[in-house]
């Protein structure tokens, strides 16, 4: 098993208030890591901290390194991280046109393809991937904004998908859709994880020990716990850990 990242004594702090306290945590390649634990616990800044997001804050404060490969992500260009390194969020947010043009959107202005029959090849590829090309493949030039909700969530993974990034950070990507898209978006995870490692932040327990190789507990910006997911789930070490998947607290 090869690590993909490299978590070393990473602390980060809002406003001088720490939300994670020297986490050490690595997540191995083509696998997904699930990440749980109650509000407050600091997984959304764990997930944005791997794609640097939270540098857009200004009362953001963070100690300690993060590797991708043996690149220290802090020293990296910004536009090369992105590519390396995509996140969907809880919320699906299309482009205001159409489904082919939402998914080639990114490519284009990366400059990375030319040819219409290059583009063509990235959309198809990137909608098959996201287990939605026999849904849409007839409606390409229709509107974005006119798809479903799980729809609309599977479109983003296959914007991100377009740019063939490594890492894929996905954070409650399904807290907003029914059961039956929420099953939809674990088959498509579970299907990209042999092509991509991936990190998914979720407050479902369920989900977590559905589709996660690994999960990790959570619990006021400390790892508590992370073990093989089916370990976890049925001894885990830590009472704090059991408590929270027996329903105790969070």
């Amino acid at each position: 098993m090869v690590d993909k990242i490299k978590v070393e004594n990473l602390s980060c702090c809002y406003n001088k208030k720490c939300v994670l306290d020297s986490l050490n945590i690595n997540v191995i390649q083509n696998e997904i890591l699930s990440i749980i634990g109650p509000a407050n616990s600091g997984k959304t800044t764990f997930l944005r901290t791997l794609n640097r997001m939270n540098d857009l804050d200004v009362t953001y404060l963070r100690k300690g390194e993060v590797y991708l490969d043996n690149d220290n992500i802090f020293n990296m260009n910004m536009e090369n991280l992105r590519k390396r390194v995509g996140m969907l969020f809880a919320m699906p947010i299309p482009l205001p046109m159409s489904i082919y043009e939402n998914i080639i959107y990114a490519p284009k202005r990366l400059g990375l393809i030319l040819k219409k029959s290059e583009q063509d090849a990235i959309v198809e590829q990137a909608l098959r991937d996201a287990s939605l090309w026999n849904e849409v493949k007839d409606r390409l030039d229709s509107s974005a904004m006119k798809m479903s909700g799980g729809q609309q969530q599977r479109l983003c993974i296959a914007r991100i998908l377009a740019i063939n990034p490594e890492v894929i950070l996905f954070d409650e990507p399904c807290s907003g859709l029914d059961p039956i898209s929420t099953a939809k978006v674990e088959e498509s995870m579970i299907e990209l994880k042999q092509k991509y490692t991936i990190v998914l932040v979720t407050n479902n327990v369920k989900q977590a020990s559905r589709v996660g190789d690994r999960t990790a507990f959570f619990l006021m910006g400390n790892l508590i716990e992370i073990d093989k997911t089916d370990k976890l789930f049925i001894s885990p070490k830590e009472r704090q850990t059991e408590d929270y998947i027996t329903g105790r607290f969070g």
